[in-house]
């Protein structure tokens, strides 16, 4: 199984099919937020699964959770935009909501920055902002090695 994170493409549509292009074969498509119509309407190029969580600029996007839990190699990964945790001001409240929820993985959005921090015993990631790059445009490439989940940056 292959999964491919993206997060904040704010509207830009050829930035994110682009960095979809490079990431090649793929199962599943996470997009943590702001920008969840841009995989609706490029949906016809996606041949896979779409998992989308609703950002605080997805506005008449009720429908959307505001979290999801992915399963991969056996690891249980919460996935949120991460603006209802306050993970700008720290990792605190997406890492009480990632233990809640049993996971021991935690990806988010919202700040626009690239990170990888593993905070009391979950790894957090973020892929950055695919439509506002402030510290590297990326997505997040989940592949299962050996009956475990491995992570791994990919750079527009």
């Amino acid at each position: 199984m292959r999964i491919i994170v993206i997060s904040d493409t704010h509207g830009y549509r050829s930035r994110m099919t682009e960095l979809i292009e490079k990431a090649g074969c793929f199962d599943t498509l996470v997009h943590l937020g702001d920008g969840c119509r841009d995989i609706i309407a490029e949906r016809s190029f996606i041949d896979a699964d779409i998992v989308c969580v609703r950002g605080n600029n997805d506005f008449s996007s009720d429908d959307l959770p505001d979290y999801s839990i992915l399963e991969a190699g056996g690891a249980r990964i919460f996935c949120t935009h991460g603006h209802k945790y306050g993970v700008r001001e720290g990792l605190t409240g997406l890492v009480s909501a990632a233990k809640r929820n049993r996971c021991d993985y935690a990806l988010y959005g919202h700040t626009h920055i690239r990170a990888d921090d593993t905070v009391d015993g979950v790894r957090c990631m973020n892929p950055g902002s695919v439509g506002y790059p402030l510290n590297g445009t990326a997505a997040v490439e989940i592949i299962e090695i050996g009956g475990k989940p491995e992570f791994n940056f990919i750079n527009l």
